[in-house]
């Protein structure tokens, strides 16, 4: 057993590595070196990812010299702040994962056994994922998000710009605050759920073509088609006067609403 979680450990960081080069711009990978990560919330872990193996992995890709540390990990016991560390690959191992054939996106084959429907709470005064009672809603929640996903995996979305462009968009993103590389291996969608209920929050996350930059919003394909972008005029205040059956009218509902100040 410890052999097959040995070997999953490090067939998941090289994989992981592999996404990491092929994003735009190239991303970090996290590697959580905290032992308790790996036994709790066990709906949202790896059952073969145990902290042993993964150090053990970890420490051999260092030894090797495969990957650098860009970022020590650390906790916070008095603000309840951290964060995990990052590493990248480096050296004979990118030489080698730039040799693979294909793209980590096709090839490598998406884990439709991972938990979709996440659920957030305050522990310890931190934000952290937390386990839940399933329930007919619970399971409404994961079918329905599992029929956009299947629909999602039989097509392909892409990012058409020109190669002279893309250093363009990796600075773009380098130099935005919260804008995230594009990881093209991220073609689903899971749905985080805040404040320890099912009545906050739901929105959806990770999906690859949610951290393009706006202006780079009209290159994005589907199926090698061309998409566009719908942008209604105050969506949300036209849609609740709608609900009690008025009109909104033309003056502007922010206006006359916050003086225009905020």
């Amino acid at each position: 057993l410890a052999k097959i979680q040995f070997d999953h450990a490090v067939k998941h960081i090289v994989t992981e590595l592999w996404k990491s080069v092929k994003s735009l711009p190239v991303a970090e990978v996290g590697i959580n070196k905290r032992n308790g990560y790996y036994s709790e919330n066990k709906r949202y872990r790896d059952k073969l990812l145990t902290y042993r193996q993964v150090m053990a992995a970890y420490n051999g890709l260092l030894r090797i010299d495969f990957i650098e540390v860009t970022q020590e990990g650390y906790n916070d016991p008095y603000t309840h702040e951290g964060e995990i560390t990052r590493i990248l690959a480096k050296g004979e191992l990118i030489e080698k994962l730039s040799e693979l054939e294909g793209h980590p996106a096709i090839s490598v084959p998406l884990d439709v056994s991972r938990e979709t429907i996440l659920l957030r709470g305050t522990v310890d005064e931190k934000k952290t994922l937390i386990d839940y009672q399933e329930t007919h809603i619970t399971d409404r929640f994961r079918n329905n998000l599992k029929t956009i996903n299947s629909c999602f995996i039989r097509h392909w979305f892409d990012l058409e710009v020109l190669d002279t462009d893309i250093s363009k968009l990796e600075d773009r993103i380098n130099n935005h605050e919260t804008k995230e590389p594009v990881d093209f291996s991220k073609r689903t969608l899971i749905r985080i759920f805040s404040n320890g209920s099912f009545k906050e929050g739901g929105r959806f996350y990770r999906g690859w073509w949610q951290n393009v930059p706006r202006e780079y919003r009209k290159y994005i394909t589907i199926d090698k088609k061309k998409t566009g972008e719908g942008d209604f005029s105050q969506l949300n205040p036209h849609m609740l006067y709608f609900a009690n059956h008025k009109r909104l009218g033309s003056e502007d509902a922010y206006e006359r609403v916050l003086d225009g100040e905020h």
